[in-house]
């Protein structure tokens, strides 16, 4: 008996230490219950509206309304994050997610939904998350010592990356127990209430620092703060560059997965092509969930870095996988390879972004890398989906050249110092 506590507690000392925090325990519940509404509402709109217009085209607007908040949002709530206390602009934007999955969920409810509402409420639902996002990550670095940021920041990506899961299956589980698709949408609200209730518990204060003062430069100097160290930081913007590239051509197939198990698994209703994503997103969840588990225990740099440059080469290569699939079977165990692949990616590019930057602009400079990434996600669902949809390529088509494409500049980074020597030697001490 003495050995097995021996070995429990060796692995929550090098896996699950951050969970001492009552705060961080909070934080990551709130944090899985809120990223799992939202990715069963990805899923759940796009079946819905392709059913609503058969348009694949549609399926990337409402992807595309959802994330586009990103570029728009994402700045200011990173001024935000440290302009005020981080838990008041968090519980802010969970109110405001959970009240656009209610008026969602009434209208599927009451057979009064269409396409131009479910496009609306996806929008609203995204300058929510896009609020949330960058004061969740600023708040969590105060929560914990700091030798135990690298092991936080992992275990958080794993509620990102494990909500892939966990929100699709709440999409399966419904349809197996009900069969009653539109119950999806009062599911996803539940959990985004459920997230709020967490959020009110915490009580660790954080803010960071505002330069004081009148006027449009100050003003303007305070906004840009963020961009201006990560544009002025060659490591930093080096990081930032490849996950935008990796966003852009590896992780923009939410809007392709309907039309893909439409086109080439031969899925027909709405119900059919809901499961369909569903198992994919799942697949894709449970991996990524695995991955970052497994990195929030690695702590040589060096491992780190070059971990980071084999998930990203398998990023690629696991979309090619997932384009050449002829069945759903093969489908759902590529999708789980592109999940552990592009989730350890997300984890180690969060990571190291997060043992670099200063505390004091910490919330501009994680809303700016917001603005990044999702802007480039949203980006190239809308241009993913509009291809499937009005040009000779096939979903398929579209993965396979992304995946490629993204290879291609990873192997043309190794060009580029600050990156090659991070492959080679992980985050230098500061």
């Amino acid at each position: 008996m003495s050995s097995l506590s021996r070995v429990g507690r060796g692995f929550n000392a090098r896996y699950l230490p951050s969970f001492q925090a009552p705060d961080f325990r909070r934080l990551w519940t709130a944090s899985m219950c809120s990223q799992a509404a939202y990715w069963a509402l990805i899923v759940a709109r796009a079946a819905l509206v392709l059913d609503l217009t058969d348009s694949a085209a549609w399926t990337g607007y409402v992807t595309f309304a959802a994330m586009i908040p990103a570029v728009a949002m994402a700045p200011i709530a990173g001024y935000l994050a440290d302009r005020f206390d981080r838990r008041s602009v968090l519980a802010g934007a969970y109110t405001v997610s959970f009240a656009g999955a209610v008026a969602l969920a009434l209208l599927v409810g009451f057979q009064a939904v269409e396409a131009w509402q479910v496009l609306a409420l996806a929008a609203i639902t995204g300058c929510a998350r896009s609020t949330q996002m960058p004061a969740a990550q600023a708040l969590l670095a105060n929560m914990v010592p700091r030798d135990r940021l690298l092991n936080a920041v992992a275990l958080h990506q794993m509620t990102f990356h494990g909500a892939r899961f966990i929100g699709p299956f709440m999409i399966l589980a419904v349809l197996w127990v009900t069969g009653n698709q539109d119950l999806v949408f009062f599911v996803a609200s539940g959990m985004y209430l459920l997230g709020l209730a967490a959020v009110l518990r915490i009580r660790t204060v954080s803010r960071g620092v505002i330069e004081v003062g009148r006027g449009l430069g100050i003003f303007t100097r305070n906004m840009t703060a963020g961009l201006s160290y990560m544009y002025s930081t060659p490591l930093v913007m080096s990081i930032v560059l490849l996950v935008v590239g990796h966003c852009a051509l590896t992780m923009s197939f939410e809007s392709l997965f309907p039309v893909l198990s439409r086109d080439k698994l031969g899925l027909e209703d709405r119900a059919q092509i809901m499961g369909s994503v569903s198992y994919l997103m799942a697949a894709y969840g449970v991996a990524a969930l695995m991955t970052s588990f497994y990195l929030a225990g690695v702590q040589s740099e060096q491992t780190r870095g070059r971990l980071f440059l084999w998930l990203a080469l398998l990023s690629g290569g696991t979309l090619a996988a997932l384009a050449a699939s002829p069945n759903l079977e093969l489908a759902i165990l590529a999708a789980g390879g592109m999940g552990f692949a592009q989730g350890g990616f997300m984890t180690m590019s969060h990571s190291m972004l997060q043992s670099i930057v200063p505390d004091e602009i910490r919330g501009r400079l994680m809303g700016v890398y917001s603005w990044h990434i999702q802007g480039s996600m949203a980006s190239f669902n809308l241009i993913n989906g509009t291809l499937a949809a009005f040009t000779a390529m096939t979903a398929s088509m579209v993965l396979a050249s992304g995946g490629i494409g993204f290879v291609i500049i990873v192997m043309l980074s190794l060009g580029r110092l600050p990156l090659r020597q991070l492959y080679r030697r992980g985050v230098p001490a500061t």
